[in-house]
């Protein structure tokens, strides 16, 4: 996000936040019992906010907290923060490292560190094996509900 207006597609919620979302609730197993979302000023050409902020609790507690903004005045680039209970990662893209900022070999995790590989063979494997894949629209769907909530609290 460099900062300049945005197609009303590229929407930070229905587009940025949805990966983070979905990713979430896979990543914990569980569903979004609690979400509260708040959003900047709406764009005066394009009718969409600019900036964004997202918490999300599951019943066990997991929290999720996303922030989101096109008003970017740096690098271009997305990184993640995962803080555990007995470790913190850090996302750069394919690249993993630690709190300290030590890098992580991910080399051996699967066969390719190239996402779309991944979901390529996931998608043609499912295909072979007679079954729904990993990521289908069914598996979305929550995420989608949930991205639903939040939109009806923006507008309420």
């Amino acid at each position: 996000a460099d900062g300049s207006p945005r197609s009303w597609t590229d929407h930070l919620l229905w587009h940025h936040a949805c990966h983070t979302i979905d990713l979430f609730m896979y990543q914990t197993g569980e569903m979004v019992t609690e979400v509260h979302g708040v959003q900047g000023p709406i764009h005066p050409d394009l009718g969409i906010a600019m900036d964004m902020s997202i918490i999300m609790k599951t019943p066990s507690g997991k929290i999720c907290t996303l922030s989101l903004s096109f008003n970017n005045d740096g690098p271009l680039g997305t990184f993640f923060r995962y803080i555990c209970d007995n470790k913190t990662y850090i996302a750069r893209y394919d690249d993993l490292f630690d709190g300290r900022d030590e890098q992580i070999d991910v080399s051996t995790v699967d066969v390719s560190t190239n996402g779309i590989e991944l979901i390529d063979r996931e998608f043609i494997a499912a295909i072979r094996e007679g079954r729904e894949p990993n990521s289908s629209l069914a598996q979305c769907l929550p995420a989608m509900q949930v991205m639903d909530i939040i939109e009806k609290q923006f507008t309420s």
